[in-house]
């Protein structure tokens, strides 16, 4: 069933035993919206009805994620208002005594039918505010992607708009910690996503994308923009969005922007992703205290990364983003003759290019890996899931087949040895000093002391996306760089290539023109570039 405004999910809840109520709120609902989707669920009452419904209600939400809840209880009203309080729970809700028969159910439908959705305040997540603490106007910790559609239909301000309110948060602020106050994030009433939305008009896609995330968002104003690029080579137009990494991870961002695809009611990779109400517990602990104890030693036994020649102090904005491609097939091939996973193939491909155009013969160079450590639970969550793995390249003097086996062993042992879960309860630890030590510690632990850079290889569909009828032929994954830092790339499995993006300081451009294009010549053995 695809879920529309007049095909709304409502979930009634009620508590302790449970009664007959679902074919009498069905009809309820169903007169109001004839599609709709009733689902009757029971929570058990507890003395403490806040804190303990609250939560029993959280875990509730996250597994059926309705779009309405009707409540025949107290003890679920008041877990509701717990919510609001303590989550920014926002969807629209209603009471409804049993008592009150018919006519108050209809009354409660009538006002969740005009009610909108109107998310509260929260707490930053410990991971998710760990980037709001290390970004600065010269750093500015916006991940986005670039979207290329074939000639065609082109994006409109309306759909543009659309697709970015589909990720939780993005029409909000972020408000910074201060001594007593954790980093919040902060609804702003009133804002239309269409504000955040402009349209230009440029020949060259790269210029686009440099001019568009080179300007920083202002996290304490806006976390989320999108720009319409029109007047492409070939007829071609693009879509552009940026949002605050407090937000969420790649797959966050990936599964809000597909959600509004054509084929989106039938692929589970473009379900919208929600807030967690149910707690996000320690991911870092799923696999239990033995690999988390090893990963914490391995994670200890690092030390510092090398210099390299793109480190150092970042003086403002400005950046050079480098598109290319690499055939996805090739790629796959090259995997499995090689007997690696195609990301392993990738991160090789990277640690060659940088072994031949970096300028840093004999050094070495620290990759920090964002690794998810999203369960069954957290799948289509918000936010960032995901602990890292930071892999010292194999990038002296070698063969390719010879580095591609060393890269692949060199991240299997880290993964195995519960080095991302570790990375993980680092992480969620922090979180729990007071704010100020929170922030100290994320800038401390997030910048280049300890990798050289962030790079990453993200699945995506392997089939035609189409929105709105415009084939989306291209999706360019856009990372920010860590403090310190003057490189981060991202590759991006869509349609029949893998999408790269080298994202660098304005004057590293020539560094990172050459390693994306060094990258394609590995695969393909000519470069493959996006045109302009």
């Amino acid at each position: 069933m695809v879920r529309t405004p007049t095909a709304p999910r409502l979930l009634v809840v009620s508590a302790g035993t449970a009664s007959p109520l679902l074919p009498l709120t069905a009809e309820a609902a169903q007169r109001v919206w004839p599609d709709a989707d009733v689902i009757a669920e029971v929570v058990s009452p507890s003395p403490v009805v806040g804190a303990r419904a609250g939560r029993a209600l959280g875990r509730l939400l996250d597994e059926v994620r309705p779009d309405l809840v009707l409540s025949t209880h107290p003890v679920v009203t008041a877990g509701l208002a717990w919510l609001r309080r303590r989550r920014g729970f926002g969807l629209p809700t209603a009471s409804w005594d049993p008592v009150t028969g018919a006519t108050g159910l209809d009354r409660a439908m009538r006002l969740l039918a005009t009610t909108p959705p109107r998310p509260g305040p929260r707490r930053l997540l410990a991971s998710d505010a760990l980037f709001a603490h290390v970004d600065t106007p010269a750093v500015p910790q916006h991940v986005g992607t670039a979207l290329v559609f074939d000639p065609g239909p082109t994006p409109t301000l309306e759909r543009a708009a659309a697709m970015l309110a589909s990720v939780p948060g993005a029409l909000g602020r972020i408000t910074p910690a201060t001594a007593a106050r954790p980093a919040r994030w902060v609804p702003v009433p009133g804002r239309e996503a269409s504000a955040n939305v402009d349209a230009v008009t440029a020949a060259d896609l790269s210029s686009a994308v440099d001019a568009f995330f080179s300007a920083p968002l202002r996290a304490d104003h806006i976390v989320g923009a999108a720009r319409i690029v029109t007047g492409l080579a070939d007829g071609r137009s693009a879509l552009l969005v940026k949002l605050h990494h407090a937000l969420g991870d790649g797959m966050t961002v990936l599964q809000a922007l597909l959600s509004d695809t054509d084929d989106a009611g039938r692929l589970s990779w473009a379900s919208r992703p929600v807030l967690p109400m149910g707690g996000s517990g320690v991911p870092g602990l799923r696999a239990g205290l033995r690999p988390v104890l090893s990963g914490l030693r391995r994670l200890a036994a690092a030390g510092r990364a090398p210099d390299v020649p793109t480190d150092g102090p970042v003086p403002d904005p400005r950046r050079r983003h480098a598109l290319g491609l690499l055939p996805g097939r090739a790629v796959r091939a090259g995997a499995r003759a090689a007997g690696v996973s195609a990301a392993d193939y990738v991160l090789a491909a990277f640690a060659q290019a940088w072994h031949d155009v970096g300028g840093a013969p004999g050094r070495g160079f620290r990759l920090m890996v964002p690794w998810s450590v999203r369960g069954t639970d957290s799948l289509r969550a918000a936010g960032n899931h995901t602990g890292a793995v930071s892999v010292d390249l194999p990038v002296g003097p070698m063969d390719f087949a010879d580095r591609v086996r060393r890269v692949a062993e060199a991240l299997r042992s880290r993964t195995e040895a519960g080095v991302p879960e570790a990375a993980n309860l680092v992480v969620q630890a922090l979180g729990a000093l007071p704010p100020p030590l929170h922030r100290s510690a994320a800038r401390r632990v997030y910048r280049s002391d300890w990798f050289n850079a962030v790079g990453t290889v993200m699945p995506g569909p392997r089939r035609e996306v189409r929105w709105h009828d415009a084939v989306m032929s291209r999706a360019y994954p856009v990372l920010a760089l860590a403090p310190g830092t003057g490189l981060a790339w991202g590759a991006l499995t869509w349609g029949p290539w893998i999408t790269v993006c080298v994202t660098a300081r304005a004057d590293a451009a020539g560094t990172a023109d050459a390693l994306a294009d060094r990258m394609a010549e590995l695969v393909t053995g000519s470069v493959v570039r996006e045109t302009s």
